[in-house]
């Protein structure tokens, strides 16, 4: 009887345990959709131009990305050009549910779809960096003056303007990039920045990597920041290893774990590749494995 005591004890113990996590697991999820049900709430900035630019990564298989740089009076944006459409369309007053719906879709199943997202000037003096670890959303800051560049003899003509020569080493990759004296922006695609004229191009010295501008204009949809708690906070190392986990997962085919997850969703791309979407963060199948821009 004592034994048999015991061993009811331990039973009612683990199930206790079980149930205490699962609540635990039920309060987490709960908690995020009320946080997904209040308005998102936004930084905004006026807009003043916008350059969109090409994203070539040169492999075995040549993935092509269209990227594009919002300038604003007060912050620029550096994201996925598909993302930014749905931004635009859903700021038209012609636009109708089902256009804004349909752009979505087409972002959901884009094989080729940069995802990470950078503010130059949020905060002050500073850049903010969102990237896609799945299940998470992963961020951290960085100083603008980061970067250390030389000046070089040399000049090319990108998107219609003049450009001067200036070479730099970051993230354990060298650059040379070209910039626009004529247009008065110290910013550039992705993370460059720091040079007297908006850099219109950017090849690493492998030329793996290359950014090159192919339309500049004025501005019209607004720079827009959401504030949004459920994003992981931390520092840059720990996001880049956590991003080149997560992408070893997704190669590898490992799921997280469920208490990880909170929803998952599917898309198909055109040529019938699934897509899956973990909170909201997608794992992403890359016919090249991943290739990160920055090696440490």
């Amino acid at each position: 009887m004592k034994k048999t005591g015991i061993t009811i004890a331990c039973f009612c113990l683990t199930l206790a345990t079980t149930f205490s996590a699962y609540a635990q697991d039920i309060a987490a999820f709960l908690a995020s959709m009320e946080q997904a049900k209040k308005p998102a709430t936004y930084l905004r900035s006026e807009p003043l131009y916008e350059c969109i630019y090409s994203f070539d990564i040169n492999c075995d298989v040549h993935e092509v990305y269209s990227v594009v740089l919002q300038m604003g009076k007060d912050f620029n944006r550096f994201y996925d050009y598909t993302a930014f459409a749905v931004d635009s369309l859903s700021f038209s007053p012609d636009a109708s549910a089902d256009d804004v719906s349909q752009l979505e879709e087409r972002k959901l199943t884009s094989m080729f779809y940069f995802d990470s997202e950078v503010w130059q000037g949020l905060p002050d003096n500073a850049m903010t960096v969102v990237v896609e670890a799945s299940p998470n959303f992963m961020s951290y800051e960085e100083e603008l003056g980061a970067m250390e560049w030389t000046l070089e003899e040399g000049s090319e003509t990108v998107c219609g303007y003049l450009c001067s020569k200036a070479t730099t080493t970051y993230g354990g990759r060298d650059w040379t990039v070209w910039y626009a004296p004529d247009i008065p922006s110290t910013a550039g695609p992705w993370k460059f920045n720091g040079l007297p004229g908006l850099i219109l191009a950017a090849k690493d010295s492998e030329s793996l990597f290359e950014f090159k501008a192919i339309t500049f204009r004025k501005g019209v949809v607004p720079v827009l920041k959401k504030e949004d708690a459920t994003i992981y906070q931390s520092t840059r190392d720990k996001v880049l290893n956590a991003k080149l986990a997560a992408e070893k997962d997704i190669q590898s085919g490992k799921m997280p774990g469920v208490s990880e997850v909170r929803y998952i969703d599917i898309h198909r791309t055109s040529d019938g590749k699934d897509i899956i979407y973990i909170n909201g963060a997608a794992r992403r199948p890359r016919p090249n494995g991943y290739q990160p821009l920055e090696l440490e």
